[in-house]
């Protein structure tokens, strides 16, 4: 028990405070529970103050379950006031000695203003430039709105950038899926080639496919509107492997029907 004194045990019996148990007055623990004896008394001091036993009127801890000297229950113990302790001097240290005097602080410590000095200079702020000075009404918090722009895509008429005049294969490998896609919207006729006869569905066809592939990147980069050069060029890499991947599946597919039809 922390808020207590413990002291050597006299008198003809010593009860445990904890279970109660009477124990030789020389002990040093309770045989029973193995708890210390101590010994309580009125002036112990103790900063969670004290229990009178309401037998036999003799200190206790507050946490003791049984009275040390008499062995009775605590339940309707008396809580006995904590002595008061003395607090230590908390007067600060005065240091002793000549000061040395110092012409440019003032008796707090602080940097000593000249006498001459504006005490209003402290509240404006630094001196500003006229010549400097801008003229806010001319300014443009915009920007230049006649800057012209790079990004010439989505435009009927705009400049073909170096990076899109190349050859496109998904153009030429799948015209018509790859103009629904890629902003000539008007590829879409060529699913009616289906119906023509062979002969004439091979012309549409193959002369859709290389005027698509030689144009289609032209056609593409003024039917719509692009983030960059950068952003046309990946998007039609990835129609390209696309369409390169769709081609060799289909041809390896008419070559495996060819070869069993040829083998029967």
């Amino acid at each position: 028990m922390a808020e207590t004194t413990e002291q050597p045990t006299t008198g003809d019996h010593h009860f445990c405070a904890h279970c109660g148990t009477e124990n030789d007055p020389k002990g040093y623990a309770c045989t029973r529970c193995g708890e210390r004896l101590v010994e309580v008394h009125a002036d112990s001091p103790s900063p969670l103050g004290l229990n009178s036993c309401p037998k036999c009127g003799n200190a206790n801890n507050t946490r003791a379950a049984f009275c040390w000297v008499c062995g009775s229950e605590m339940h309707n113990a008396v809580r006995i006031s904590p002595q008061p302790q003395a607090q230590p001097d908390a007067r600060p240290e005065t240091t002793t000695g000549p000061r040395t005097y110092r012409p440019d602080l003032n008796p707090a410590g602080n940097p000593a203003k000249s006498p001459t000095t504006n005490p209003q200079d402290d509240l404006r702020g630094p001196a500003i430039n006229q010549d400097a000075e801008l003229d806010i009404s001319q300014q443009n918090p915009f920007g230049s709105a006649e800057a012209p722009s790079d990004n010439t895509s989505g435009t009927k008429d705009g400049e073909i950038p170096e990076g899109v005049k190349k050859w496109n294969w998904a153009a030429f490998l799948m015209p018509a899926i790859w103009g629904i896609f890629s902003g000539v919207p008007y590829t879409a006729v060529l699913f009616g080639a289906a119906f023509l006869p062979p002969t004439i569905q091979f012309i549409v066809m193959a002369g859709a496919s290389l005027y698509l592939g030689a144009k289609g990147n032209e056609l593409s980069w003024r039917g719509k509107k692009w983030r960059s050069v950068e952003h046309f060029q990946a998007f039609h890499r990835q129609w390209t492997s696309w369409a390169v991947k769709l081609t060799v599946a289909v041809a390896a597919i008419l070559l495996l029907y060819i070869l069993a039809v040829s083998g029967t």
